[in-house]
């Protein structure tokens, strides 16, 4: 029989080099500890939302904490820098709501997912699951206002060259379809 901690450990060990793959300008990744790392400093600069003025802020500091039991316990974004994303799947707390989770999705899936939510990607919105509900009333507002959502176009580190694709859950129409449609990014091979 496998150990458990043998098998989480050998995870993260593969997340860390992948993960460690995106690093760079648009998404910075720093483990913090020692091998196998489950937790990081993730310093995402992309512009993001963080009142319904709009007021926006180029950089979003967080920390992505890996639980004792992963992959079947999610992991966690929380953002550092206050105020905190003005969206509504981000709690008042400063926690990302990312919705579903499954323990087939790698932490580098997990980041560009959450990524994604601090550019106001509409597409992974859920609105069947608001976190923020004070952030409601901006969001309907403003999804169809494309100089407000998305609120930043930058693009976002692939895992190129390799043959992988980062496969990120959709929750464009939650009531019919809780878990989301999916939506495939290919990597590309620069």
């Amino acid at each position: 029989m496998s150990d458990p901690r043998a098998l989480r450990n050998g995870r993260l060990t593969r997340e860390y080099n992948e993960i460690m793959r995106i690093n760079g300008s648009v998404i910075g990744v720093e483990p913090i500890g020692s091998a196998p790392y489950d937790k990081y400093k993730i310093t995402f600069n992309v512009r993001t939302i963080i009142s319904p003025a709009p007021t926006y802020r180029r950089s979003t500091v967080c920390m992505l904490n890996v639980p004792p039991g992963y992959p079947e316990d999610q992991p966690v974004i929380t953002a550092n820098d206050t105020p905190y994303p003005w969206h509504i799947n981000w709690y008042k707390d400063g926690r990302w709501c990312h919705g579903h989770w499954s323990v087939e999705e790698s932490l580098v899936n997990f980041v560009i997912r959450c990524a994604r939510t601090l550019q106001f990607d509409p597409v992974l919105a859920n609105t069947g699951s608001k976190a923020n509900y004070d952030a409601e009333t901006f969001w309907l507002q403003n999804v169809n206002n494309p100089r407000v959502i998305p609120c930043d176009r930058t693009s976002l580190p692939t895992l190129g060259g390799s043959s992988k694709k980062i496969e990120i859950l959709g929750r464009s129409e939650p009531q019919r379809s809780p878990t989301g449609r999916k939506i495939t990014i290919n990597s590309r091979n620069d």
